[in-house]
């Protein structure tokens, strides 16, 4: 998940008779890695239902494969068995500085063979939208049943119009011109870098974020807190090297057209009305740019953050019915 720093009516954290809406796992237990053809460790973990449709998680940014552990329970009821994938330099997955975002479809298709998939879907959020785009545009038609894209990042030459003055700087410009050096700094100050600190102390600080729309307290008030520290402690544990490469590929051309996705291929699209990080344009812009009569676009009364808690049923429910 993207961050946030536009600020207005401070959030504050569930009282003890409240306990959060979710109780997310936050263990390793369903970590594994694969080593790749080429060397490179691929760092994953599975939730929900492991006799379930087979469904890849492509995780936020920053955020790491343990994001989906959201997903868990979810999974179990709806028969999904979620398949997070770290990017590299990220989690337990290899740097591959001179990656390219249609790189990350052929170490899905690697790990679905490994995992003796003959067919599955992807869903990527925020800023797993690119690699979801492009697993749409490069994944094998005869094992590629659906892709779901939930307030993903579109193209850059989409814009950000509509988007808070942080978002608006990072993307498409700041990723693709800071320095890693400037990178750094900016997740040190936002506060999900500061892997110095304690967990307990990094979601202390998170819980006294001021958020800019009521909405976000339902983001607040679960488990999602708890469980983006736990993960975006994964995102930054090799550096960040990976998250900056992450975000600049983001930025640049994505090294193929949506217009050139197969039209056969049912694609989810879900933005929020009230999204300031990835603007509901997005969604309208790649629904524009698909062909065919598979592509479903909602914009729903969300924000970036509240899509998660408030519609991820209905969001895995869809996907389970296409895979």
């Amino acid at each position: 998940m993207a961050s946030n720093n536009t600020a207005s009516t401070p959030a504050a954290p569930p009282a003890e008779s409240e306990p959060p809406k979710q109780n997310f796992r936050l263990d390793n237990d369903s970590s594994a890695t694969l080593t790749l053809p080429d060397g490179r460790k691929l760092g994953y973990a599975q939730y929900g239902s492991l006799t379930g449709r087979p469904i890849f998680y492509l995780h936020g940014l920053p955020g790491s494969r343990l994001e989906a552990a959201a997903l868990d329970q979810l999974g179990l009821e709806l028969g999904a068995r979620v398949i997070s994938v770290d990017r590299p330099g990220i989690g337990w997955s290899s740097p591959q500085p001179d990656r390219k975002l249609l790189d990350h479809p052929r170490d899905i298709g690697h790990l679905a063979d490994h995992l003796g998939l003959d067919c599955y879907s992807v869903m990527g959020i925020s800023g797993g939208g690119p690699p979801a785009l492009a697993c749409a545009a490069a994944l094998p038609r005869e094992k590629l049943k659906c892709v779901s894209i939930i307030v993903g990042l579109g193209p850059p030459d989409i814009g950000m119009s509509g988007a808070n003055l942080v978002h608006r700087v990072g993307f498409p410009y700041g990723f693709r011109y800071a320095p890693l050096s400037l990178v750094r700094w900016f997740w040190k100050f936002e506060g999900s870098g500061r892997v110095d600190l304690s967990e307990e102390r990094r979601l202390e600080l998170m819980l006294q974020r001021p958020v800019a729309n009521e909405k976000d307290g339902d983001f607040m008030k679960s488990g999602w807190p708890r469980l983006s520290v736990r993960a975006t402690g994964e995102t930054f544990a090799q550096g960040f090297e990976g998250v900056w490469l992450d975000g600049r590929l983001a930025c640049v051309d994505f090294g193929f057209r949506v217009e050139d996705i197969r039209p056969d291929l049912p694609v989810h699209l879900w933005y929020g009305k009230q999204d300031v990080m990835v603007p509901p344009n997005h969604g309208v812009q790649i629904a524009a740019r698909l062909s065919g009569d598979k592509v479903q676009l909602r914009v729903e009364d969300e924000t970036h953050a509240s899509m998660v808690v408030n519609k991820m049923r209905e969001i895995l429910e869809a996907l389970v019915r296409s895979t």
